[in-house]
């Protein structure tokens, strides 16, 4: 689990990934979060919502996290690996930086039937294609919409799938 501290610390880094992620993204942004019901799995403080507009309901299983979540949005504490949460109750599901920590799928099940996922991960160079099979196995059921990298100073690998 990462420190709060340091993640704290990472804001206006998160801030420029999320900038390059909307320009990546393009009109595909509209299609994934208007008038949506957005589920971020691994929340953390909110990052990503101040970043980008939609209803989201995040999760984490850090309570000073959610505590210090700077959003304004609903959050629950609970298990990325089981989610508290109906099934098909949400139109997207995103994850940022959280899918290399969780062992199983059940975002597919909270997902309704032609939602969106978006999920991305951070690499270095000499893991790289290990964290791209990695997410692109999570969803290999799903019709890729879009799949990107981040090259800033924290490199991300990001894809855009539809159920």
């Amino acid at each position: 689990m990462m420190s709060t501290s340091i993640y704290s610390s990472w804001q206006s880094l998160q801030k420029q990934k999320f900038v390059e992620m909307k320009k990546h993204l393009g009109s595909t942004v509209d299609e994934i979060f208007r008038a949506k019901l957005v589920l971020d799995i691994g929340c953390g403080f909110g990052y990503f919502e101040k970043s980008f507009k939609g209803k989201f309901v995040g999760l984490d299983n850090d309570l000073t996290m959610l505590r210090g979540n700077v959003a304004i949005f609903p959050r629950v504490f609970g298990d990325g690996d089981r989610l508290p949460f109906k099934d098909e109750a949400f139109d997207t599901v995103i994850s940022i930086d959280t899918m290399h920590l969780l062992k199983n799928n059940d975002f597919f099940r909270v997902l309704k039937p032609g939602g969106t996922v978006l999920l991305s991960v951070f690499f270095n160079n000499d893991n790289y294609l290990d964290r791209r099979d990695m997410l692109l196995k999570k969803v290999k059921n799903m019709e890729v919409i879009k799949e990107f990298d981040i090259l800033g100073r924290e490199k991300e690998f990001v894809v855009v799938v539809r159920k």
